[in-house]
């Protein structure tokens, strides 16, 4: 099954990429995360009763690292948030392939786990697979693709969200191995990052409005999707190794390149689709490692 949590929750990433791109110049970064937790609260918290005594246990246990899982995802929503301002989405959803990157670096460095045996390659395939998305039908220089993952804002935000999402991956791993079931964790994070941004309706009252002038359908789409996209992650996580759920995880990038294709009309799709395609076999090749 952990294979269809995965699934289900690469398909909510790209479409939470999708709806946030196309209300993002509209709306601040903060307002929507609010009223996406909102709205998941609101269905969730009765269900939610029963289980208060295990949603105390997970918090009193381990406050840490429920702040940090907290902290990292509400961060690399924001950045997210804004590098989808600055770059299109076909070109900032490939470079989440980094995820399985800084999530060895970071084992490597606080676990002291040795590289995998394919690891280099896939690494290798990464590097490879950013370059070539970056690759723009008018480049010159063979190092321009470089030097717009060096100095684009977008790509930029974009991979400091990659290593945001690899910390919260580890510390989401850490919460489920010690006994919190998928559901719980997810609930928590969500309260505590609500009661993080309740300045938000207080000092951007006046972005309500905004909301209201928004699409709506894409406001609700965000909310449901960012759903499917944290839960079902935590799932996927919680049922197999840590390795194996991010790589599913990356065919977001896949998907959002089509979506960014299909309706918000991008262009260079097929490169992105090759440079996507070959990052999707570097953390394959981490994964198996």
């Amino acid at each position: 099954m952990w294979f269809i949590y995965a699934l289900i929750g690469a398909v909510g990433k790209s479409y939470s990429g999708f709806f946030r791109k196309k209300i993002a110049k509209s709306v601040s970064s903060a307002m929507y995360i609010w009223v996406a937790y909102t709205m998941i609260l609101l269905v969730f918290t009765p269900f939610m009763i029963s289980r208060f005594a295990d949603i105390k246990k997970v918090l009193i246990e381990l406050p840490i690292i429920v702040l940090g899982a907290v902290l990292t995802n509400l961060l690399a929503t924001k950045l997210n948030f804004e590098a989808l301002k600055r770059e299109e989405l076909s070109y900032t959803a490939p470079l989440n392939a980094m995820v399985p990157l800084f999530t060895l670096l970071i084992a490597g460095v606080f676990l002291n786990e040795s590289p995998p045996r394919f690891g280099v390659l896939g690494v290798v395939a990464i590097v490879i697979g950013a370059y070539i998305v970056s690759i723009k039908p008018d480049r010159i220089n063979w190092y321009d693709p470089l030097k717009r993952l060096v100095t684009s804002a977008g790509a930029q935000l974009s991979i400091a969200v990659t290593f945001l999402y690899a910390v919260n991956t580890i510390l989401t791993k850490v919460l489920t191995n010690n006994g919190g079931s998928a559901l719980t964790i997810f609930y928590l994070t969500t309260v505590i990052g609500w009661f993080f941004l309740l300045y938000v309706p207080i000092l951007k009252h006046k972005e309500l409005k905004a909301i209201g002038r928004s699409d709506k359908l894409a406001v609700l789409g965000g909310g449901l999707s960012s759903f499917a996209s944290g839960y079902f992650h935590i799932l996927a996580t919680a049922s197999t190794f840590t390795s194996y759920a991010t790589s599913v995880r990356r065919l977001d990038a896949l998907i959002s390149i089509m979506l960014g294709w299909r309706y918000l009309e991008e262009t260079n799709i097929r490169i992105k689709l090759i440079g996507a395609g070959v990052m999707t076999i570097g953390t394959i090749l981490l994964a198996v490692s």
